[in-house]
Order: C-alpha cells, then sequence, then structure tokens
C-alpha cells in the first residue's frame, strides 16, 4: 500500500455543498480520505503519511473538460499550426517554409487557419494554395474544423473534380467550370482528408505525451473524448482508427477518457466496450455515449439558422443530418442506455434537437438521462424553458466567445447577439452547464476559458456568469454531465484524487487576473501529474 497523502496550509475549494471549507484533504490509495480539520485528516490517514504543505495555494478539484477531440488535438501537436498568419500571402511563405524541411511528395498539413485574423479576411483556394505548394499535397483547415482546403494535388488525390456530386450534409466550393475551387465545408471535410496518409505510431507517441504533459499543466485530469469510428465524420478514412490508436496510446495518456462516439449504429460501442478505453473502474476511461453532429459553425455559415446571416443574407445555413436521421440515432443509442450529445450551434439545429428529445423522452422515459446539447451557442427564452423541462445538460465553449467576439456581431446582428453564448440565461433557467475547450479548436487553458465566462471579454456582458459558478463548470457540473459527480468534481471523502494546486484563489482574485493564476501542481488518483 502506497504511503498515505496529507495536504494541508492552503486555501482549499471544495466545492462541496455539505463542507464548503476545510483545512486539509486526505488521500489513501488514490481516493480521498477524509476532507474538513487537519487532526480529522490526520486521524483518517492512521499511520505512514507524507504532508505537503500548500504555502497558502489554493487546492480544487481536478479540472474536467466535457469535449476535446484527443486525436485531433494529438494531431494538432504533430502538424503546421498556421494560428496568427495576417495574409495570404503571410500563409503562403509559412507554407513554404514548412514544405521545404519535408521530404519531395509528402503531404503538407496546416491547421488552425483564421481568416477572421487576415487583414483581409478571406480563405485561399487551391491557386493560392499552388503557388504555396505546387509538387506536394496541400490541405489547409480553417479554425473550427468545419471547412478545409486543398490544394490542386491533394483535391485530385481524393478524387474530387467537377463531375464529383456534393456529398450529404457537405459543399464542394466551385469556379465557374464547376470544377473544385477549394474550401470543401462538413461532410465535404471528410472526402478531402481521407486522402491524406495516417500518421507514423513513433509521432504519435511523441504527439500524446506532449498533449497528455499540456492538459496536465492546465489542471485537467478528465476528459469527454470524442472519438470517430470510421469514414463518416471531420476525419474522413482515417477516422476508423481513432480509437485503437487511443488505446494503444493510454500508456502516454495519463489523462482520464470518458468516450462519446460518432457512430451511427450499435456495433462501435459493443466494441469499444471491450477495449482498453472502458476500464470498468470508476472514474476511469469509459465508454459512456453518442456524439452526433446536427449541424456546422458560424464560422463557415454552416450552423443552421432561423434567420439569415446578418452579413450573408443569401444562406441560414445548414442540417448536416435530416430529422429522420437524427432520431434514428438518438432511439438506439437512448434505448441501449448510452448518454446521447448533439452539436448544435444555430438557434433553428437546437430547435430541431430540442423537438426531437422531446419526442424521444415522452415516447421513452428515461430518469437521469443527462442527454446533452454541444455548444447550443444561441438560445431564446422558449428554448432554454424547453431544455430545462426535459432535463437536458449543455456543455459549452466559453473561448468560442475570445475567438469569435470581434465578428459575431456582424455575422448575427445585435438582437441574435444578446442570447448568444448565453450562460446567465441557462444558468438562470436551472440548466446545468459543463466547460469544455473543444479542442483541438480553441485553446486547453481551463483558467483562460473561466475567466473569459466571467468577464465575456466585452461581449454581452449581461451574459456573464461568477467565477464561482464557472469554476463549477470545470469541475463539479463537469462530472455531472459525464455522470462521474459520485466519483469526481468536488473535494469529499470517497471521491478520486485528482486535485490541482494553483498560485491563487479564483474566487478571491479580480476578474481580470483569473487568467494569469499559474497551475503548480496537477494530482491524478493522488498521484503526481504536472509539477510546475
Amino acid at each position: 500500500m502506497k504511503k498515505g497523502l496529507l495536504i494541508h496550509h492552503g486555501d482549499l475549494v471544495t466545492l462541496d455543498p455539505a463542507q464548503p471549507v476545510a483545512e486539509a484533504v486526505a488521500i489513501r490509495d488514490g481516493r480521498i480520505a477524509a476532507v474538513g480539520s487537519e487532526a480529522d485528516c490526520r486521524r483518517a490517514l492512521d499511520g505512514d503519511y507524507e504532508t505537503v504543505d500548500l504555502r497558502g495555494a489554493a487546492l480544487l478539484p481536478g479540472f474536467i473538460d466535457t469535449h476535446l477531440h484527443p486525436i485531433g488535438t494529438i494531431h494538432y501537436e504533430m502538424n503546421a499550426n498556421l494560428r496568427g498568419v495576417r495574409s495570404v500571402a503571410e500563409l503562403q511563405d509559412r507554407l513554404r517554409a514548412i514544405a521545404a524541411e519535408l521530404p519531395p511528395g509528402q503531404w503538407l498539413l496546416g491547421l488552425d487557419l483564421d481568416e477572421q485574423d487576415m487583414d483581409e479576411p478571406r480563405l485561399p483556394d487551391r491557386h493560392d494554395l499552388d503557388a504555396a505548394c505546387p509538387d506536394r499535397p496541400l490541405v489547409v483547415l480553417k479554425h473550427d474544423g468545419h471547412q478545409a482546403i486543398g490544394n490542386s494535388r491533394a483535391l485530385a488525390a481524393a478524387g474530387l473534380s467537377a463531375a464529383t456530386p456534393d456529398p450529404a450534409g457537405g459543399v464542394i466550393d466551385r469556379e465557374s467550370d464547376g470544377s473544385p475551387a477549394g474550401p470543401c465545408r462538413e461532410a465535404a471535410v471528410a472526402r478531402l482528408m481521407s486522402a491524406a496518409p495516417l500518421p507514423e505510431f513513433v509521432a504519435l507517441v511523441a504527439g500524446a505525451r506532449k498533449t497528455a504533459r499540456r492538459l496536465a499543466s492546465r489542471g485537467i485530469t478528465s476528459v469527454g473524448a470524442i472519438f470517430q469510428v470510421d469514414e463518416d465524420g471531420p476525419a474522413g478514412a482515417p477516422g476508423a482508427f481513432e480509437m485503437p490508436a487511443m488505446a494503444m496510446l493510454l500508456d502516454h495518456f495519463p489523462i482520464n477518457l470518458y468516450g462519446l462516439l460518432l457512430a451511427h449504429d450499435p456495433a462501435p460501442f459493443e466494441q469499444a466496450r471491450q477495449s482498453p478505453l472502458h476500464s470498468g473502474v470508476p472514474g476511469g476511461h469509459r465508454i459512456g455515449g453518442i456524439k452526433i453532429i446536427a449541424d456546422g459553425s458560424f464560422g463557415s455559415y454552416t450552423s443552421f439558422m432561423r434567420e439569415p446571416f446578418a452579413d450573408r443574407p443569401d444562406t441560414r445555413g445548414m442540417m448536416v443530418l435530416n430529422d429522420e436521421e437524427l432520431y434514428r440515432r438518438m432511439e438506439f443509442a437512448h434505448r441501449a442506455g448510452l448518454q446521447i450529445a448533439v452539436h448544435v450551434i444555430g438557434d433553428a439545429a437546437a430547435r430541431r434537437v430540442v423537438d426531437l428529445f422531446d419526442r424521444l423522452l415522452a415516447a421513452q422515459p428515461r430518469a437521469d438521462h443527462r442527454h446533452r446539447l454541444e455548444h447550443a451557442s444561441v438560445l431564446d427564452a422558449p428554448l432554454l424553458a424547453d431544455i430545462a423541462r426535459l432535463g437536458l445538460v449543455i456543455a459549452t465553449q466559453p473561448l468560442f466567445i475570445h475567438t469569435e467576439k470581434k465578428w459575431l456581431h456582424r455575422r448575427l446582428g445585435a438582437e441574435r447577439a444578446k442570447r448568444t453564448y448565453p450562460f446567465r440565461s441557462i444558468l438562470d433557467a436551472g440548466i446545468r452547464l459543463a466547460g469544455a475547450s473543444d479542442s483541438p479548436v480553441e485553446s486547453t487553458d481551463v483558467l483562460q476559458a473561466i475567466a473569459c465566462a466571467v468577464t465575456r471579454e466585452g461581449f454581452e456582458p449581461q451574459q456573464a456568469v461568477t467565477a464561482a459558478e464557472a469554476v463549477r463548470m470545470y469541475t463539479l457540473d463537469a462530472a455531472y454531465a459525464q455522470f462521474e459527480d459520485n466519483v469526481k468534481g468536488s473535494l469529499a471523502a470517497g471521491k478520486r484524487a485528482d486535485l490541482v494546486v494553483l498560485s491563487e484563489n479564483p474566487l478571491k482574485v479580480a476578474p481580470e487576473r483569473i487568467a494569469a493564476i499559474r497551475v503548480l501542481r496537477t494530482y491524478s488518483a493522488g498521484e503526481v501529474l504536472y509539477e510546475a
């Protein structure tokens, strides 16, 4: 048996309503043995134990990111990052420099391009990319993951031509003669990405180690892990290897995974639950539910809106799946006792999906289902009332505000913006709100996300939440969203000893200082995962 651990002399944020104030925490065998007075905690250890003096630092439950793409995040550590590019010319120069370091003919993937950061906010086309890399396949993936641009070689390798029809739920942008212009949206992204070769395993291991350390350095001990299971998803055909790859990477990735599968039938769940991704240990790796994508994104004009976009009045976006297919997937998952998590960005998509949940739960009631809406970016009062009535949970990404605030009013209009990322309205309606990054779309910096939820960075400040509410989004309410609030999310006896030590208490500093708080140490099941 390992030595016990007594952690004391700090500012403890327990997140436990039954015991909000405590002097110390006792840990034994990876679990919290006691929380309370130092004397009680010493008695609970009753034997050989070590002590950790926090020296006034804050101790919180380990952070939980409820929506993250682990293989995508690892992939981003391995390829060209295009964040911060300010022009097409700068993009071309960066791609040329990266290509010069690669073997001839090797594919080049450029990731995280945000055209809204550019002086002239436009995406490149295939001709722009051909000018940078004419002699190798090149794909540039937009920041939100809902659009990718290929050069001529990549488009040809993917078999995309003037004769290629748009895939269901996707769009291939065209030139005047019908040939692909380069940009591919939604389901068409998968067609383009399917042509790219799989990375070598040794590179995946290096990426997994780097990603896990980055997560731990941000106080994250658990994630809601989105896995593609076949070619039906943004990664295309390589997506079929996400779960097998992750299972092989677990020794290099000491972060707990709660799996949500992008699946369209029950078979992948049966297979996944026989794999190392489903440990059967409380608080350990577990396959929990299904992820379904209903619409697109604001950035690619593909979120399904009730009214046209303010700066593109020719479109309201699109549904990726029709109602019949959405309901079919929801129903088989519900019958199987799985959690359902549906991606909805636009208000029209949210209305459709909430109505389908209403139909499903009326036909097949289930207590404590905790079905989820992922993002739920634009919500009005009737939608909020229905979401609360149905007991749905919302998983949100505060850093979407950080990235999008400079153009959201222009895209959505002033009135719609007032109910965009409406955190205050969600909580006031009595809906559980869990925090997430959607990494690699946004940074996994939880403290920056908490700060953004509190300050809104000036965007629609009436929708701000308190620091205490924002911390709950990444602890107790995040655990609730993953059916893990009985084992994670607060400092309470019997729970898993997933902890984070912070340089300051986010509940006691000015909101504008929260993002500057440093993670000093992260524990997973009582073991040090990261130390600054």
